[in-house]
């Protein structure tokens, strides 16, 4: 399994204190958001590994997906022209497509972006493979990268995380981990270290989507499955995991107003910035679920980019 050395390793961890005071529970943060810069947050940890395969098989263009104001299509962007390829991202259509955050450096990375309508993104593997037999009839080589970089491969960046927090902290004395879910394999990557490893920790995760949670665990289950028939089997993964629902919001990438008020009340009491697509509702499901007595572990996912398509909202 081929690794690409692309994030600044390791983030830090931060036991907040103030936030902690605020909420009455005990917060220490992951700070993956300080991964790289124009690479930040956590997608970069499974393009690792992503882009590590992309580079054995002399890979020349690499495709992904997400939204317009997708952190991963961003982060793909990045590291590809790091790497010397070209990456083709594939973002679902909005109104009034405006040209900052995430879509703004896509823009200045050479990034091509190709529109995809609301049904073509649910079925977007069949939009890949037409535009990949097509672009390697004229001598391109494609390599393909899930919604998240979210497969049995882009995973193993958060199972690594594991070993990095075993150096930083007592994991022992940690009762949850949370973190938002977009696609599940941050999530999952996490159980799965953890299971390894046999820590009694449940990962709880803020579902941040329309998707209903039984739709990342079938997914978590498909992925789980290639890995067993690769020889890959760690019993009890699914078992440390919960995920919530009840944080999403409106819509995706679309925040409430609870969430907005969290993203202020973070950084005003804390000096911690959050995201409205992802760690806002991550945040706001954290400290309105978990138990006062426990001891929790917050994954900042990264995000700060996207915070600025969203300043009219914070007039």
């Amino acid at each position: 399994m081929k690794r690409v050395n692309l994030a600044r390793l390791p983030t830090p961890v931060e036991y907040n204190k103030r936030l902690s005071a605020h909420y009455g529970v005990e917060i220490f943060i992951k700070r993956d958001d300080l991964t790289e810069f124009v690479g930040s947050g956590n997608k970069i940890r499974k393009l690792e590994y992503l882009m590590g395969q992309a580079l054995a098989v002399k890979a020349t263009t690499v495709f992904t997906c997400g939204g317009v104001q997708s952190n991963h299509a961003r982060a793909t962007a990045y590291v590809a022209k790091r790497l010397g390829l070209h990456p083709v991202l594939f973002l679902r259509k909005t109104v009034g497509d405006v040209l900052q955050g995430n879509r703004l450096l896509d823009e200045i990375l050479g990034a091509e972006v190709i529109e995809v309508s609301n049904e073509e993104y649910e079925h977007v593997e069949e939009v890949y493979a037409r535009e990949k037999e097509r672009r390697e009839a004229r001598g391109e080589r494609v390599y393909t990268i899930p919604e998240g970089g979210t497969n049995e491969l882009g995973i193993m960046g958060y199972v690594r995380l594991i070993d990095e927090l075993e150096g930083q902290m007592n994991l022992d004395e940690i009762t949850q981990i949370y973190c938002a879910v977009g696609s599940v394999g941050t999530a999952l990557g996490i159980a799965l270290g953890l299971s390894l490893k046999s820590y009694n920790i449940q990962v709880v995760g803020i579902n941040v989507t329309k998707r209903s949670k039984e739709f990342f665990f079938d997914r978590a289950r498909a992925i789980l499955a290639k890995l067993k028939s690769s020889g890959f089997n760690v019993p009890g993964v699914l078992e440390r995991l919960t995920i919530l629902d009840e944080f999403s919001g409106p819509d995706y990438a679309v925040p409430s107003h609870e969430d907005l008020r969290i993203i202020k009340e973070a950084a005003r009491v804390g000096a911690l910035v959050l995201d409205p697509v992802y760690t806002a509702k991550a945040f706001r499901g954290m400290v309105e679920s978990a138990p006062r007595t426990s001891r929790i572990l917050f994954i900042h996912t990264g995000g700060t980019f996207g915070l600025f398509p969203f300043a009219e909202l914070f007039d």
